[in-house]
């Protein structure tokens, strides 16, 4: 191997410190490159020539290659023994656990090993390189945007729809051979192009246009954080992955203006008793039906049914539902604390006791038995209901019918029938944080259940007003309601009095009926 000297690199000054010999190439031979790996670089700087080489005398080796160590930014080069294929080796020592790290390059040519080991010391993280965080001119917008899933997609409650936002910004970018683009490319005008795209493709409305820029402007802020991530050898270092990140401006209002479309979506009406209970009567498979009662008894999100677990969630001394399960990483969408409702606490019984008996038939005859869980399918516990009720609602012909409708039927019902029923109990009933008053004095107060007692009772009332016009029941044991306590909670309509059941049974039913066929009692 020739010296640097006749390699035409520039020997270091005697003055300059050891630990500043870093490799210095020109500008114009940079250039940047997708790297997979979360924290542990977003660009790359790859050198084909020009490699100043760091002038030390050498010792004396066994081959050209030994003859000193070759040292970059904090890294040098070591090799493993002939033995053990003589890989060269990114090597860093580690003051925290006074240990060597070290990765593989994967070659053992001394050449490719520096390349490689530049390569790597042009990736690190901002605190092993004394220039500072890269811009954005110089971070790859899709390793960025990895990176934010890697990162804190798990962290998230609307995880798929930032991996389906991803997916759709690197569509793009293929669309227009912008791959590589970096995270400077997205201007004020690229960001209009991008949501003109998305229309003209795939005709996504004015909201969702902006919850993707939403997910955009997360990714872009996050990779500007400072925290504590790993570099290209395992080391932990504090370090933000990007100096500062560019505006995302487009909002809803002016994206429907500028692109000539409707800035929302007509919302659809919310459906009356009647055609509620007409998508009741039309649920066929079992855990649509549990999903449509604890939706109308909690008026909770998909995501919190999906998950509920009785056997944890449901304290029965108390009569409280818990709708956060344990080991539940509070988000934004909060998850409350509720009294049972007569409805609810005549069902759970009731449907543990299939459960059960579906898991001794299964074990009986030794098959497989169903997971655990309340919303279960085919043995397989439910991921969501999304497309089941929009088919339901297709067939029944109702406009924008989905699985949230159930909830915002809920909260429609409540609004309009009962007088005293104030919003903050419903906003607290539906896990939505209530803005009036002090958020300190929030704080001190505790959070008591009991207080949404008024909710429970109003929604045991619309659900027997439901059942007036379902033809199968909606509880499974009788439940008592009061024309004092509807009153009082200023219920405008208040459900039939069913007649009397004769002491013979009547209506050729058995005295003990089927507690699938017990209707509401409302006592006089």
């Amino acid at each position: 191997m020739a010296d640097a000297h006749e390699s035409g690199a520039t020997a270091r000054p005697p003055s300059e410190p050891a630990d500043d010999r870093i490799l210095r190439f020109p500008k114009e031979e940079r250039r940047a490159s997708l790297y997979g790996r979360a924290g542990a670089g977003l660009h790359r700087l790859f050198i084909s020539q020009g490699i100043e080489m760091p002038t030390k005398k050498r010792r004396a080796a066994t081959g050209p290659q030994q003859d000193y160590r070759f040292e970059l930014g904090g890294y040098y080069l070591e090799r493993t023994h002939p033995e053990h294929l003589g890989h060269w080796y990114a090597c860093r020592y580690d003051p925290g656990t006074r240990q060597v790290r070290r990765r593989s390059l994967k070659t053992t040519d001394f050449e490719e090993a520096k390349v490689s080991l530049a390569a790597l010391v042009a990736s690190a993280p901002s605190s092993l390189n004394r220039a500072g965080p890269p811009g954005p001119d110089q971070v790859l917008s899709v390793a960025a945007l990895k990176a934010y899933l890697d990162e804190r997609g798990s962290h998230i409650a609307s995880e798929d729809a930032a991996e389906r936002a991803v997916e759709l910004f690197t569509d793009y970018l293929a669309s227009i051979s912008k791959i590589d683009a970096p995270v400077a490319f997205w201007t004020p005008s690229r960001q209009l192009e991008l949501a003109k795209w998305c229309v003209e493709k795939h005709r996504h409305s004015a909201g969702y246009i902006e919850r993707l820029f939403n997910v955009m402007r997360s990714a872009f802020n996050d990779a500007c954080v400072t925290r504590i991530r790993m570099d290209g050898v395992g080391n932990k270092v504090e370090t933000a992955l990007m100096g500062h990140a560019p505006k995302i401006v487009w909002k809803r209002e002016a994206i429907a203006t500028e692109l000539k479309i409707s800035a929302r979506r007509p919302r659809p009406a919310t459906l009356s008793v009647e055609q509620m209970a007409a998508v009741l009567d039309s649920l066929e498979t079992p855990h649509l039906f549990r999903f449509a009662i604890m939706s109308l008894c909690t008026w909770a999100r998909p995501q919190a049914i999906i998950d509920f677990d009785p056997a944890t969630q449901v304290d029965w001394n108390g009569g409280v539902i818990d709708l956060a399960p344990i080991g539940w990483v509070p988000t934004k969408k909060r998850r409350p604390r509720q009294p049972l409702t007569g409805c609810l606490a005549g069902w759970l019984p009731v449907w543990n006791k299939e459960d059960e008996a579906r898991r001794a038939a299964a074990l009986a005859e030794n098959r497989t038995p169903p997971e655990l869980g309340l919303i279960v399918y085919k043995g397989k516990r439910v991921a969501t209901v999304k497309r089941a009720f929009r088919r339901i609602g297709k067939e029944l012909g109702l406009m924008g019918f989905s699985q949230y409708s159930l909830r915002h039927f809920m909260a429609d019902q409540i609004k309009k029938l009962f007088r005293n029923v104030p919003r903050e109990q419903r906003s607290l009933w539906m896990g939505h944080v209530v803005r009036d008053g002090s958020r300190t004095t929030a704080n001190y107060e505790s959070d008591d259940p009991g207080m949404l007692a008024d909710v429970a009772l109003a929604t045991d009332c619309v659900i027997a007003l439901i059942q007036q016009h379902c033809g199968r029941p909606l509880f499974a044991v009788d439940v008592l309601l009061t024309k004092k306590e509807l009153q009082a909670i200023g219920a405008r309509v208040i459900p039939e009095i069913p007649r009397k059941q004769r002491v013979g049974g009547g209506h050729d039913r058995d005295r003990t009926c089927d507690p699938y066929h017990v209707k509401v009692v409302l006592s006089r």
